[in-house]
């Protein structure tokens, strides 16, 4: 995990100004409505969007120790924030929670897993028959 003063160590190698200058960074949805959304981005648009975030990370402790404080502003309205951008992020709303990683169950075949196979089998070998039959029963009508 990362201190504040390592944080601070990782911002302070970017130069904002130069980025903000160059940077051009936008969430989109593909098609409008659909569920597929990406970002289109240069690299410098990735690094502002990464410093903002480590900037967030940053405040996040003092955010979440102080009742009055529920959000972290993001600056979405910035020069290089593309405007054709269909999802724009105004804050970010900090959690204290951690994700807890579920284990893995493992998957116990059952008997009825085990008879699968024969039953296809039995149904594949009724369908024969009965096609056979078929056919001779068609043969013995014809002659």
């Amino acid at each position: 995990m990362l201190t504040k003063e390592k944080l601070q160590k990782i911002i302070d190698q970017f130069d904002e100004v130069e980025l903000k200058q160059q940077g051009i960074f936008g969430i989109s949805q593909y098609g409008g409505g659909s569920d597929e959304s990406f970002v289109r981005a240069n690299k410098e648009g990735l690094e502002l969007f990464a410093l903002e975030l480590l900037k967030s990370a940053q405040e996040i402790e003092s955010v979440l120790s102080d009742p009055e404080k529920n959000i972290i502003p993001f600056e979405y309205e910035e020069d290089w924030v593309d405007e054709n951008s269909d999802i724009f992020i105004q804050y970010i709303e900090p959690i204290a929670d951690k994700q807890k990683l579920k284990p893995k169950s493992e998957y116990k075949s059952t008997f009825l897993d085990k008879l699968m196979p024969f039953g296809c089998g039995l149904i594949a070998i009724i369908l024969l028959i009965s096609v056979v039959v078929g056919l001779v029963t068609i043969i013995n009508w014809i002659f």
